[in-house]
This record gives structure tokens, C-alpha cells and sequence, in this order.
């Protein structure tokens, strides 16, 4: 029996230990050590993955097929995306786009398994704190990537800016396919900085924290992404009134109207082309929105068109990722040859039907909600810090998954969303075990 408990240990560990690295080649995505294998690619995170299955199906084995789940308290979520990858797979029956399913099917699972790995295995606070801190740690060559980008021009091969125009080059992708990833990426990652600077326990950390929010604040204003400057603000107001008392409320406010005061002291013509870049970006969703045949137009006509094909399919979905097929092929309205959605939300409806689309919605807002409830009852500094950067990172997902043309691909969505259920599973676990004194 000590043999097997002494295996069980060290299956956790190194199990512990590869999760930690899936998140951070989960940011890094096929950037790096790419493995081309035709319709097929490898690379880190998902060779690590690989690994991760082929140690638990072992440990399984080992345990004569046994699996103690008692400390998995989210069992209804993990239910739905058993369903969800179940409909992706059943979808190959009726798709156009075999190869475009498959992809998104592999891309499905990985995210999925992601979410499962993690709520397994991570049951304590500590998990969740060295998590908190790798994402935080990730950003910092992240940042100076985009730094790259932007003051040089040049990008890294998967990039989609390598060969562009001169007046696009300067927009930073860092690993990321394109700026509005990129933007989208920094947006999910400015509550992790927010909060560290609020819960600082001391001035070196909350100053790393400031060292890290100004450059990102930066670099998000000069991928001109304007769907995720909304989502940022919105977060940030949720944040300000529904997470801090009348007091923090009051400090915050004090401090942010200083720090700015003081850049426009010491940077006044960089603080004044950031400010006009931003206003001239939002701005313009009027201006396009007035405008006929401008990029508010096109999005009006790929939401339309994928609501037809929604419509044609009886609400069965066009099957796993051929919303762009159908957009090239079927379109109704004319898109300007623009077929990918750039909507979240709407790819889904269209790509999985109306039935994965609402358990999706009831996914996301089931773990918002519980969180929300889970923080007003959270007392210790650490616990309620996590919380509330994944509370004010589901709000700013909201908006900016509208931004990224490839979401279901996208690691930070799949690594944020591994993060809060498994931060909820373990607030039960906790919950649990304080009933049971």
C-alpha cells in the first residue's frame, strides 16, 4: 500500500509540473518549435498535452481503473464540454469541410483537456497562486516582444504582419497570428496586474505591477483593437463598482487620476498621441457605423449571414468549424471577401447550433455567477486576489472575444477558463471540508 501511495505522489507531481508548463506554452502556441506534419502540426503544448494523457490513462491502469472524482465538485461544466466534444464529433456527419472540422475539433479537445487536467489535479490555493503568478511572469517577454514589434517592425515568422504594408508593421502580435489576438491577450491579462498592484503586500511588488500595466496599457492602445479598448474599460468599471468597497473605491480613483496627471508631466507627447490614437479608434465605430460599405457594415453582413446559415441548418449548426466555409461559399450578404466572423459568440451559434450555444452561455455565466457569489464570502488575501482577476477577466472575455478572428484556437481563452473552474472546484472542495468538521 506505501508503494502505491509513494507512485500516486509522484504521478501528481509530475503530473503538477507539466500542467504549469501547458499553461505557459498555452500562451505560446505553435510560435515556437513547430512540428509540421502536413494537416497536421505539433508543437509544445500540445506534445505536452500528449504526455499529460498518456500519464493519467497509465495511472489509471495502474489503479486497476479505478478514479476517486469525490474532490471534483464543477461535475455539471465538465458534463457539458463532454457534450460539446461529443457534438463536434457527431457534427463530421453533415459538415462541407471535413479538414476544417478536424482542426477545430483538435482544437476543441486540447482546450478541453486542459480544463479537465486542471481541475483534477489542482484541489489546493497554492496551485492556484503559482498560477496566478506564471501568467503574470509569461507577460513579461510577451511585453517585450510587442516592444519589438513595435519600435522595430519586425516579427516573428507566424506572424501575419511579416510581409505587410509599412503602415501595419509597426502594430505589435508578439506570439500571436495577428494584433487583435495580441490586443485581446494583453486586455484578459490587465486584471492579473490590476489586482496584484491592489492586494501588494509590499511597494516592490505593487511597483513590478505598475512596471508591467504601463507597457501593456501601451501596447494595447497601438494594436488599435477596438473592441478590446471597450472590453478593458468595461472590466475595469465592473471591477471599480462591483468588487471594491466605498474606501478602496475612493484610493483608486485618488491614485489613477495622479499616476495620470504625472505621465502627461513627464510624457505629454507620447500621452497625447495614446489619448488621440484611442479617441480616433473609438471614434471611428460611429463613423463606420454612418459609413456605408465600412467595417461595421461587414460585420453586420457576416452576423447576418451566419444567422441564415443557423437558420437553413434547423439549428443543428453548419458542424465544426465551417462557418467560413459556408461564409465563402453560401454567403447571402456580401462580406467584401472577408469570411472569417470576428464574433465569438456568433461562430459558435453557427458553427455547433443553438443547443451548444445556450449550454455554452449557461457554461460561462454558471461560472461567473458562482465565483461573484464565492467572493463575498472569501477572507483570505490570496484567495480573493485570484478571484477577482478571474471575475474581472470573464467581463473583458465578454467583449473581447468579438476582436480575435480565432477564438477556439486562441490558448488564453482555454487557459483562462481552465484557471476559474478549477479556482471554483477548489473554493468547494474547501467548502466542502469545512462542512464535514
Amino acid at each position: 500500500m506505501n508503494g502505491m501511495a509513494s507512485v500516486s505522489i509522484k504521478f501528481i507531481s509530475l503530473y503538477k509540473v507539466l500542467i504549469y508548463l501547458v499553461f505557459i506554452t498555452g500562451f505560446i502556441g505553435p510560435a515556437f518549435f513547430l512540428i509540421d506534419l502536413g494537416a497536421f502540426h505539433l508543437f509544445p503544448f500540445r506534445i505536452l498535452l500528449l504526455i499529460l494523457w498518456f500519464i493519467f490513462l497509465l495511472y489509471f491502469f495502474l489503479n486497476q481503473g479505478r478514479l476517486n472524482i469525490s474532490h471534483i465538485k464543477v461535475k455539471h461544466y465538465l458534463r457539458f464540454l463532454a457534450i460539446w466534444g461529443f457534438y463536434a464529433v457527431l457534427t463530421l456527419a453533415w459538415v462541407n469541410s471535413p479538414v476544417d472540422a478536424v482542426r477545430h475539433i483538435v482544437f476543441l479537445l486540447a482546450g478541453i483537456s486542459m480544463i479537465i487536467f486542471v481541475v483534477w489535479y489542482f484541489t489546493k490555493l497554492e496551485d492556484f497562486r503559482r498560477l496566478y503568478y506564471i501568467w503574470l511572469l509569461v507577460l513579461v517577454p510577451m511585453i517585450g516582444l510587442g516592444l519589438w514589434n513595435n519600435l522595430t517592425g519586425q516579427h516573428l515568422a507566424s506572424s501575419a504582419l511579416v510581409d505587410a504594408p509599412e503602415r501595419f508593421i509597426h502594430m505589435p502580435t508578439a506570439v500571436f497570428h495577428n494584433p487583435n489576438d495580441y490586443a485581446t491577450y494583453l486586455a484578459l491579462s490587465i486584471p492579473f496586474i490590476l489586482v496584484l498592484i491592489r492586494h501588494a503586500n509590499n511597494k516592490m511588488v505593487s511597483l513590478w505591477g505598475l512596471g508591467l500595466l504601463l507597457p501593456t496599457l501601451y501596447l494595447l492602445t497601438v494594436t488599435y483593437s477596438r473592441a478590446n479598448y471597450l472590453a478593458v474599460i468595461i472590466g475595469v468599471a465592473f471591477w471599480f463598482l462591483f468588487l471594491l468597497k466605498l474606501k478602496k473605491k475612493l484610493k483608486v480613483a485618488i491614485l489613477s487620476i495622479v499616476l495620470v496627471f504625472l505621465l502627461f508631466a513627464v510624457f505629454p507627447n507620447q500621452m497625447e498621441v495614446i489619448t488621440s490614437n484611442i479617441g480616433v479608434q473609438i471614434g471611428s465605430l460611429i463613423v463606420d457605423s454612418e459609413r456605408q460599405g465600412g467595417s461595421i457594415d461587414v460585420r453586420i453582413n457576416l452576423l447576418k449571414n451566419a444567422f441564415v446559415f443557423t437558420l437553413e441548418h434547423f439549428g443543428f449548426g453548419v458542424g465544426a468549424g465551417n462557418i467560413e466555409y459556408h461564409m465563402a461559399n453560401y454567403r447571402v450578404y456580401d462580406t467584401g471577401g472577408i469570411i472569417n466572423v470576428h464574433n465569438w459568440w456568433v461562430e459558435l451559434l453557427a458553427n455547433y447550433g443553438l443547443f451548444i450555444f445556450i449550454g455554452y452561455l449557461l457554461f460561462y455565466g454558471g461560472i461567473f455567477m458562482n465565483l461573484y457569489q464565492a467572493y463575498g464570502k472569501l477572507t483570505e488575501r490570496t484567495e480573493k486576489m485570484v478571484c477577482e482577476a478571474l471575475l474581472m477577466g470573464l467581463v473583458i472575455f465578454f467583449l473581447a472575444s468579438i476582436s480575435s478572428s480565432a477564438i477556439m484556437a486562441f490558448g488564453p481563452m482555454w487557459i483562462l477558463f481552465a484557471f476559474a473552474l478549477g479556482f471554483l472546484n477548489c473554493y468547494r472542495v474547501k467548502q466542502a471540508r469545512g462542512a464535514g468538521r
